[in-house]
């Protein structure tokens, strides 16, 4: 009898939808865990609002861990709320309060269990939130930077089309998860990470030295990039390489 898939858990949104809150998924996320890292998808639901946070949402997220074998914290639209990271007030939206107050709690968690975790996009910023960093509010007014946001309209093959490079820092533990040590990425975020959080080790930069990737190295698997793996990972070596080593650690770890 062939071994059963482990279970890995999926961080989405809480969103309006036709006057209704819903909560979502992007499939193209789902579809990478379970063609990419041979995993099977569960949703991990932020069912509480943000004003009827219950002291035990402790023990709610204890309960999830104990029944899952990974975590994979999706992108999204919206941005972490500024007051998570002590940014302007002005900072742009939009914004989620159930995905924060979930996600931060389920990410500290999570590591602090050594489950096996892979952080993209806003995940990726999340994952520098919940421990301690911070993020530019927006990161063309930093001085040097390039655009990191492709153009929002026409294909999305454009839209997740190769926008910059990545470079592996020099002795990352990443170069055997992606198979080289510079490879292009697609780009569609406006903030970006700041200083970096407690841990946290940078193992990729962008040209213009936006961080791109970062993990906890004492760690069985906690992986954060900025770019978009999960979208046609067949058509790049490196991203579907990263989604098979996050399906290998889950295994490993069951």
């Amino acid at each position: 009898m062939a071994e059963s898939k482990p279970l890995v858990a999926m961080v989405g949104d809480l969103k309006d939808e036709c006057e209704l809150p819903y909560f979502m998924v992007g499939e193209k996320y789902v579809r990478a865990v379970y063609d990419f890292a041979d995993c099977l998808p569960v949703m991990a639901l932020p069912v509480m609002a943000p004003d009827a946070f219950a002291q035990d949402i402790a023990q709610d997220i204890a309960t999830l861990i104990d029944r899952v074998d990974g975590f994979f914290f999706t992108g999204s639209p919206s941005n972490v709320h500024p007051s998570h990271w002590n940014g302007p007030e002005d900072a742009p939206g939009p914004f989620d309060p159930a995905r924060d107050r979930f996600a931060l709690a389920l990410i500290r968690a999570a590591v602090a269990r050594g489950i096996p975790s892979l952080f993209i996009c806003r995940g990726f910023q999340e994952f520098n939130v919940a421990l301690g960093g911070t993020l530019h509010a927006r990161l063309a007014d930093v001085p040097g930077r390039m655009g990191h946001h492709a153009p929002e309209e026409g294909p999305l093959d454009l839209q997740y089309g190769p926008l910059h490079e990545v470079e592996l820092t020099a002795g990352s533990p990443l170069d055997g998860v992606f198979g080289a040590r510079r490879f292009a990425v697609n780009s569609l975020h406006y903030q970006g990470l700041d200083t970096v959080g407690a841990a946290l080790s940078v193992e990729a930069l962008a040209p213009d030295g936006t961080i791109e990737a970062v993990s906890l190295r004492d760690h069985p698997f906690a992986v954060g990039v900025q770019w978009h793996p999960e979208y046609k990972p067949a058509q790049s070596a490196p991203n579907a390489r990263l989604l098979a080593a996050f399906g290998a650690a889950v295994r490993a770890g069951r």
